[in-house]
């Protein structure tokens, strides 16, 4: 999920996992896929692999069964969640590289076997205890990179606990005028447009 922005990501392959008590431990998990030059065996038979074209792209294949290692963008989804009587957008603080520290609207991987909606609404409750509801979908962009291609779906609160989860330093609400830049410039570009919709709209009803 854009330096600090996604143009530096691949440069950041681990994150550190906390125990159950908190506390970061010395045990590291690969959070995306390496790139294809660094695959040397085969994940399936562990031959070593080799190199061959396919479809006008050099990629990594296993002579012995015939895996192909295929690169593809990760899809990911995140939702701005927006509380409207107070007019107020969620937001959290990164815990964990790439852009440790820094403000991003919260989203995630999408899981084997869920929706990207339903993606976008668990990685919510995960990373700040809140329960939303899924208004629209606002829209789907590559960051900058293409490495990752996020959906973006607008969602209202409706119920759970504000509490940061475990790869979250922080969520709280901000106002939605004054909100600060977002780390990533997907996500501040996203918030540049809802921000825009919404003085849009309120135009539109003092003029009705």
């Amino acid at each position: 999920m854009p330096g600090m922005n996604s143009e530096h990501a691949r440069e950041h392959l681990v994150m550190r996992m906390p125990d159950n008590g908190g506390n970061d431990t010395n045990n590291f998990v690969q959070w995306r896929h390496a790139p294809a030059r660094e695959w040397k065996f085969c994940p399936l038979c562990s031959h070593a692999l080799c190199s061959r074209v396919w479809d006008g792209k050099d990629r990594r294949y296993c002579e012995h069964c015939g895996f192909v290692y295929w690169e593809r963008a990760l899809p990911a989804a995140a939702v701005l969640v927006y509380e409207p009587a107070r007019q107020d957008v969620l937001l959290v603080t990164r815990r964990y590289p790439p852009a440790a520290g820094g403000l991003t609207f919260p989203g995630g991987g999408i899981e084997l076997g869920e929706s990207v909606a339903a993606a976008a609404v668990r990685e919510v409750r995960e990373e700040t205890g809140v329960h939303v509801a899924i208004d629209r979908q606002f829209g789907t962009w590559s960051t900058p990179t293409n490495e990752t291609i996020i959906s973006f779906f607008l969602g209202h609160p409706v119920g759970g606990q504000l509490s940061a989860g475990t790869d979250a330093l922080e969520a709280r609400y901000f106002p939605l005028a004054t909100a600060p830049s977002l780390v990533f410039d997907l996500h501040d570009m996203v918030l540049r447009l809802f921000r825009t919709e919404m003085l849009m709209a309120f135009h539109s009803w003092d003029h009705s």
